[in-house]
């Protein structure tokens, strides 16, 4: 694929590329290995850094880079597409990143907004897309939104455990709020009752807190289940995955 080995772009050439998503392939098996995005000789600071840096074995695509080299090999550089602002490469970088799949990946993570808009099948897509807006008037009892992704779900084992904990939060406020909303995609997935004990410190992340609690009686659920959260809880800008319920 590549008929030169090069380290680095030229300043006229980096000033043309300005962002882009590259791939970096195993000449080995002509399998791509890793997805990124980025400006200037961004594409080839990996190599570096995974040939300086010896003490990082824990790193996947950096134990690869070096074994390309051990073998005699280079790392195949190869950019994707070139010419975008950075918000167009960080689409353009999440789109790859699912095509190719995270599992065939040396990627620690899926692309920006995966969970948003990344692959879903049409069923899926129709059923979110047209799901109504939950409402909200006196009577509501008081909730606590925590926005989970399907890959925190999937590291964590099942949803429960995904929201369950364990967050930086103020124990006395959180207990005056007696239900929990398990939130992706922004539809509420889940509705958990928080048990008895309430928020507690977790055993292992000091500072950190976790509930236990169960799924919620079916008069409440049936309320929110399946429905969009309302615009307030979806603020562009609004980074915090925990939300108290606002009146």
């Amino acid at each position: 694929m590549q008929t030169q080995e090069i380290s680095s772009f030229t300043p006229e050439v980096t000033e043309q590329l300005r962002y882009y998503v590259y791939r970096l392939i195993d000449p080995r098996n002509g399998k791509t290995f890793y997805v990124g995005k980025g400006k200037g000789n961004r594409v080839f600071e990996h190599l570096k850094c995974a040939l300086k840096d010896k003490k990082e074995d824990e790193n996947l695509k950096y134990q690869t880079i070096r074994e390309i080299k051990e073998a005699g090999l280079s790392v195949i550089h190869i950019i994707q597409r070139h010419g975008m602002s950075d918000e167009e490469a960080k689409l353009v970088e999440a789109t790859l990143i699912e095509f190719i799949g995270l599992d065939n990946l040396t990627n620690k993570q899926n692309g920006v907004k995966s969970d948003d808009y990344g692959v879903k099948d049409v069923a899926t897509l129709q059923r979110e897309l047209s799901a109504e807006t939950f409402k909200e008037d006196e009577n509501t009892p008081k909730f606590i939104i925590i926005k989970t992704s399907e890959e925190v779900i999937n590291e964590r084992g099942n949803r429960y455990e995904a929201t369950r904990s364990a967050w930086k939060l103020d124990p006395k406020k959180a207990n005056q709020y007696p239900y929990v909303f398990s939130v992706t995609n922004g539809i509420v997935k889940a509705v958990y009752k928080v048990g008895e004990k309430g928020w507690i410190e977790h055993q292992e992340r000091k500072g950190r807190y976790c509930f236990e609690g169960s799924e919620a009686e079916e008069s409440v659920t049936k309320l929110f289940l399946g429905k969009r959260i309302p615009d307030k809880y979806r603020k562009k800008g609004q980074a915090s995955p925990f939300l108290y319920s606002v009146p």
